[in-house]
This record gives C-alpha cells, sequence and structure tokens, in this order.
C-alpha cells in the first residue's frame, strides 16, 4: 500500500536517498521483511518513522518479499541504493515511476485483463480494499497505508451483495 513517491523515483536522474525506498529500509529476517519509511507525503518533517512489515507467503508465486529477496540475490547493491534496480548497460539504474508503470501494465495484459484499468495506484487501492475484506481493523489499515485521514476509505470497493445485506439489516428494525 505504499505511495509509489515511496518506492521509485520519477526519473534516473532524481532519486532521494532521504525519499525513495533504498536496500537498508528493507530489514530482512527470516519470513519478515521490515520496510522502513524516513519520509511520505504524511512525514514531511521527520517527525515519525513508518515501519511497514511484511510476511512471507509460501502458498503465493506472487509473494513480494520472496520476490524482493530473489531480486536482490540477482542484483546486488550498496546499502544507500535503490530498493529496486536493473542492469542496464553495464551499469544498474533505478526502476523509475514509468518504468514501473510499464511493467504493470505489460504484465496485466499478459494475464488478459485491460491494462488501462490498472496502474501503480492499483497496489494501494486494491491494497486497502484487500485489508478491509480480511477483517483487518480500520485503524490498522489507516496504519499501514500511511493514510493521515480516513481518506483510504474511498478506496474501498463493496460488491451489490454486501450492499444489500446493508438494506437487509435495516429493514430488520423497522416495523
Amino acid at each position: 500500500m505504499a505511495r509509489k513517491s515511496n518506492l521509485v523515483p520519477d526519473s534516473k536522474m532524481s532519486f532521494d536517498i532521504d525519499k525513495q525506498l533504498t536496500r537498508n529500509k528493507v530489514i530482512l529476517e527470516g519470513n519478515i521483511a521490515i520496510v522502513i519509511f524516513n519520509w511520505s507525503k504524511t512525514i514531511q518533517m521527520g517527525n515519525r518513522i513508518l515501519k511497514i512489515p511484511l510476511i512471507e507467503n509460501t502458498r503465493s508465486a506472487l509473494c513480494p518479499l520472496r520476490a524482493y529477496r530473489n531480486m536482490c540475490k540477482l542484483i546486488p547493491a550498496a546499502g544507500d541504493s535503490p530498493a529496486f534496480l536493473f542492469p542496464s548497460k553495464h551499469k544498474l539504474v533505478p526502476v523509475t515511476y514509468t518504468d514501473f508503470q510499464r511493467y504493470i501494465k505489460e504484465f496485466i495484459s499478459k494475464i488478459g485483463r485491460n491494462p488501462r484499468l490498472f496502474s501503480t495506484h492499483s497496489f494501494r487501492r486494491g491494497g486497502a480494499t484487500f485489508a478491509f475484506e480480511s477483517k483487518v481493523p480500520a485503524e490498522l489499515i489507516q496504519v499501514h497505508g500511511d493514510w493521515a485521514s480516513d481518506a483510504y476509505k474511498l478506496y474501498l470497493q463493496f460488491s451489490l451483495s454486501e450492499k444489500v445485506s446493508v438494506a437487509k439489516a435495516m429493514t430488520k428494525f423497522i416495523p
């Protein structure tokens, strides 16, 4: 649920070690990673540090922790390097927002979905919705996504059957 501005720079030259994620801000311990953010849209004065845990999911081929660990093994880099790099012309370059967006759309297209309906923001929006559907308390969703307000609730998507359940519950109390 991290903001793209915390994960990747807008351009290869605009990487900011204080704002974007670096290798040494992802602490790997067994089947857990702690992702540390010192700056974000809601942490601009260094007034707090956000630590987000990720747990390895051995049942999923899409486990972000395993993918990150594998990337670090295949593409070793210094601790103060961008967290996400790829080799280009005998050097390592940071994955940019444009790269990230392009990769997402390519993968979405490969699974037969319309890539115009998805963006990097889909992870933020989808993460909030998935956490809510997983019965995670609202306060923890807000903390995990680093929302300063209840704005994340605008991302939640409810099925028609969930909306019908509201009407049914209210109908029970009408004389």
